[in-house]
């Protein structure tokens, strides 16, 4: 027969039931938490490789990928070496012959895990912008960003390092070339573009201070987001005008051998057309100096005009 607990007795197993079960409840906690949290770090990770992919396919359907070079292939591609990078702060380079460039993305932390062979896509330095790089088959890239929605900074900056001596001319249509130390063109980026998620183009535009190349993007109240912009370096001719300063335009105008050399870096046809140019070139450029205005080159035609204003300084 079970006798009956005296009441300290009670007390006493009362007390041992209470610290069992607080243990017990204590332990589950734990157990819960540990689960939650096993459950949500593959979740987490799950979220950022589909954010990634979203953003990979957003930017691959509005650049196409004829034209993309996989990262799996080492070799040069028309003697040119494209290194993409790991991390968003780390530049994008390109190197042809003596000839090295970089852009370093606006964008920071490590290249997100699903993120295409050919389209590498990072976290923007604004939540609500995504960078990404593309190595190109003509030996040049792509610096890409997505703005996903209207909070996103309209204004993107990238730093574009050069060689030694190199500067920057701006076409006509919006791109820049670049000219190195003795003159010879180097390559430059293409005329900027920008389309929303309906295949729109979007009003964009460069402007370069000192090596920093900002590309702002307008979109108005019609425009669908997200909207993608191209930054694209390339080693060929940038089609469109080509000025030239004052102090530069004397020097074409004093030296039509000059001419020739500028443009002989071309690729064919267009090396021809700048030094069967460049007597015509040297003419314009010293009418031009003598009536104190500066010389533009229409690329690829290579016709000479006299201008004002702007950089004519």
């Amino acid at each position: 027969m079970i006798s009956p607990h005296r009441p300290a007795d009670l007390q006493h197993l009362l007390g041992e039931n209470f610290m069992r079960r607080r243990a017990i409840a204590g332990f589950s906690i734990l157990a819960g938490a540990a689960a939650l949290t096993i459950t949500l770090a593959p979740a987490a990770a799950a979220d950022t490789n589909d954010s990634a992919s979203r953003a990979a396919t957003v930017i691959e359907r509005a650049t196409g990928t004829a034209n993309l070079r996989s990262t799996a292939v080492d070799s040069p591609v028309s003697g040119a070496q494209v290194t993409l990078p790991a991390r968003g702060d780390e530049p994008i380079t390109a190197t042809k012959g003596n000839t090295t460039v970089s852009l370093t993305l606006p964008a920071t932390g490590a290249k997100q895990q699903s993120s295409t062979d050919d389209t590498h896509v990072f976290a923007g330095n604004d939540a609500s912008v995504t960078a990404a790089a593309q190595a190109t088959t003509d030996g040049g890239f792509r610096t890409l960003f997505t703005l996903n929605d209207a909070n996103a900074s309209r204004q993107q900056s990238f730093t574009l390092a050069l060689p030694a001596g190199a500067t920057i001319r701006q076409t006509a249509e919006g791109g820049l070339v670049v000219f190195s130390a003795d003159g010879t063109i180097t390559g430059g980026l293409e005329t900027p573009w920008a389309k929303d998620a309906d295949g729109n183009a979007v009003p964009t535009a460069y402007t370069v201070d000192g090596d920093t190349v900002t590309q702002t993007v307008t979109p108005n109240a019609d425009t669908a987001f997200p909207v993608v912009a191209d930054p694209k370096w390339t080693w060929g001719i940038i089609s469109g005008t080509v000025y030239f300063n004052k102090k530069e335009t004397a020097h074409l105008a004093a030296n039509a051998a000059f001419v020739g050399v500028l443009f002989a870096a071309a690729p064919p046809p267009f090396d021809a057309y700048g030094i069967l140019n460049a007597a015509n070139i040297s003419r314009v450029a010293w009418n031009a100096n003598s009536d104190h205005k500066c010389v533009e080159v229409k690329v690829p035609t290579f016709l000479p005009y006299e201008y004002s204003g702007g950089y004519c300084k």
